[in-house]
Formats: structure tokens, sequence, C-alpha cells
């Protein structure tokens, strides 16, 4: 195109190139994202016994703040992407039966609000206690939980909601699932087999398959299995991983046997079969102790490929000890406390502490160190 201009100057011509149009939005090419690595952290049983609840009782605030007693591990808890844990008591409500731990667990429901606020994402709910009261106390639950802005799975409200929970977290696909083993002879009410994830191959397999279809990129199963106070896994553990992990499953978190038992890498499945006790009033050895785990995955969007690409621990332990004549708990990384008190920067932890965390360190990491794998410790100092 040639455009003419004339002025007191004489005559101009000025050439312009037409630029060409952009390709139409059908041909462009949409670049591939990079690789995302995401990581996926969970800790074991919320095994809600009375003193803990009591020692919870802030007097001048006229409520219970759970959040204090998670404080020393809440940044290990915020920081991962998912943070998943085991709610294994009912919130539902006071008037329920009042509060009460073990054998009918029900702890006031401020504990949503604490486990939120801490860095917890997901409660798995279908265990043992799911029905500690009733199937109304298991609505109650679940909505205090979604209250919370926590996402509970394996209890539901109704048939339509009984589904595979899905996340969605830098654009990678996450699946989790939740199965207990019983309800404690408790039986579901009639007309109501959806309100609980119940250990069942069949129905198992069409989750799995549900999640597969949904192009999830990693499936996740919280179990609630195994024998209690038992270190080590039994053989219908062992089966049920493994015919887990032939259906599609990739990560299994295992809970219920109140202590720890070992972890293990199958091909580039991982699992850990008992997350142990996170925060209890069991003061005996192993059930005063458990483990933040955690999982990083890899998603590679070019081959449209998910792994897992490293697995680490810290270990914890419950930390009863007095303050101002008051009983307290709290859940301490126990590298960190060791140090503290050789530092001398936590006047808490007593000599007979020190010996315990001590103790609490070599049991867990000569039941879960994997050299093979190299699963070992996260440093946390």
């Amino acid at each position: 195109m040639i455009l003419t201009f004339i002025n007191g100057c004489g005559r101009q011509e000025i050439s312009t190139i037409k630029k060409p149009l952009p390709p139409p939005e059908s041909q462009q090419i949409e670049k591939t994202p990079d690789p995302v690595t995401i990581e996926i952290t969970a800790v074991g049983d919320f095994l809600m016994h009375m003193p803990v609840v009591y020692s919870s009782w802030n007097p001048e605030k006229k409520d219970y703040n759970f959040a204090s007693q998670l404080t020393d591990v809440e940044k290990y808890l915020s920081a991962p992407d998912i943070t998943i844990a085991n709610l294994e008591t009912r919130l539902a409500g006071k008037e329920n039966g009042g509060y009460s731990g073990y054998p009918q667990f029900n702890c006031p429901e401020q504990l949503a609000l604490g486990m939120k606020e801490v860095g917890i994402d997901v409660v798995t709910t279908a265990n043992n206690h799911s029905l500690d009261r009733g199937f109304d106390g298991l609505l109650t639950t679940l909505e205090n939980l979604e209250s919370a802005g926590l996402k509970p799975v394996g209890n539901y409200k109704t048939e339509q909601d009984r589904r595979p929970l899905v996340m969605e977290v830098k654009k990678v696909k996450i699946g989790i699932l939740n199965y207990t083993y019983s309800t404690n002879g408790i039986p579901i009410p009639e007309g109501k087999d959806y309100a609980i994830d119940i250990i069942d191959l069949d129905s198992m397999k069409k989750d799995i398959n549900y999640l597969q279809n949904q192009q999830t990129d990693l499936i996740i199963a919280y179990l609630h299995f195994g024998t209690e106070y038992q270190r080590q896994p039994n053989q219908f553990q062992k089966d049920l991983v493994s015919n887990l992990f032939n259906m599609g499953v990739d990560v299994i978190f295992g809970d219920h046997p109140h202590v720890l038992q070992p972890l293990d890498m199958q091909q580039n499945n991982f699992v850990i079969y008992s997350l142990g006790n996170f925060i209890s009033n069991q003061r005996w050895q192993y059930s005063d102790s458990g483990v933040i785990v955690n999982v990083t995955i890899k998603k590679d969007f070019t081959s449209n490929t998910c792994k897992i690409t490293e697995v680490d621990y810290i270990p914890t332990w419950v930390h009863v000890y007095w303050e101002e004549g008051k009983k307290k708990y709290r859940v301490v990384p126990v590298e960190k406390a060791i140090s503290d008190y050789e530092d001398e920067q936590d006047n808490t932890i007593s000599k007979s502490d020190y010996l315990r965390l001590k103790e609490v360190w070599q049991e867990t990491t000569l039941l879960l160190n994997n050299n093979e794998d190299n699963i070992l410790p996260r440093a946390v100092h």
C-alpha cells in the first residue's frame, strides 16, 4: 500500500507494510505447562480422649483452643499442598450425648476449626467410631467439618454425596478414598449403606474406576485397618494393599493400630501401613508417638505422567506437661524437641521427657528408615 501526502515541502510517498493477521484461535498452539511438583502430607489419628479435650479449654475466652496443641508442628502441616488427617472422634455437638472419650467418642466441634487453622485440608471420617453418636451424629460431624472449611471423605450425608473426593492442585487432579474395616459392631442404619465407606473390594474397584474416568493423575487411599497395638502389618493388610495397587491406587496411608507400622515402596507405589497416633492420651510405649509423612509427586505434562519422586517423614511425640497448675498436651517434632532440650531452649521438657524422646527417635527410625528407597527423616532444626 502507498500513501501520498502533499505539504509545503512537496510531495511525499510513505510505504506501509501490511502485517499478517494472527492465525485463527483454533490453529494457535497452546504451550505445554512446565512440570510441577506437589507435596502431599498425612498424619494419623486424632484420638480425642477427654484429658486431651479438657486441656484445650481456655478459661479466659471460655472456648476450646485445639490449635494451641499443634503449634509446634503447624509449619509442617500448613506448608504442603494437601494435608490429610484421620478424625477418630465425632463432632456431634454437646447436646448429642455430651462429650466423651473411649469407647464412644464425641468432641467439641471447635476441633475442626483448630485442624483447619494449622493447615489440615482433608479429614478422613470412615473409621470404627463413625457411628459413635448414630447417624445424626455422623451428619452433624460432616456439617461441622465443612463449616470449618475442611474436606471430609469416607462418610456421606446422602446417596448422591457418596463419591470419591477429587482435588485439583496446580492442574494436577488427585483422587482421595477412605475406608474402614468396621463400625465397632454398631449397625449402619437400614437404607443408609452409602453413609460409610466399608472395606470391600468390589465397591473399592468401582470407586477407583470412577476416579480413573475422571482422569485423575494420582489416587490416594486412606485405610482404617490392621490389628491394634501391633507394629507389623497382618496378612489382610498386605493382601489388601497389593490388590489396591493392582487396581490403580498409587499411595496408601493406613491407621487404626495406634502404633506405627512399616512403610514400603512397591514399584512406584507407596504405603505406610499405620501412621500411629497423632494426638491422644495413650501414654504407653509406641502409642505416644506418630509421624508426619510427606510424599512428593511430579507431573510431566508433555508425557502426561505423574510419579512419586521423594518420600520422607518427621517423627512426632505427644508431650504432656504442667503449666500454671494445668495439664497440657502438645504434639512436638521429636528431633527439634531433643535439640531444644539440649540447647536449653524449652524448659517444659523434663529430663524424663528428653530420655523418652531419644527412645522415640530410635524406635521410629529403626522401624521406618528405608535406605534402599532413600526414605529417611526430614531434618527439622
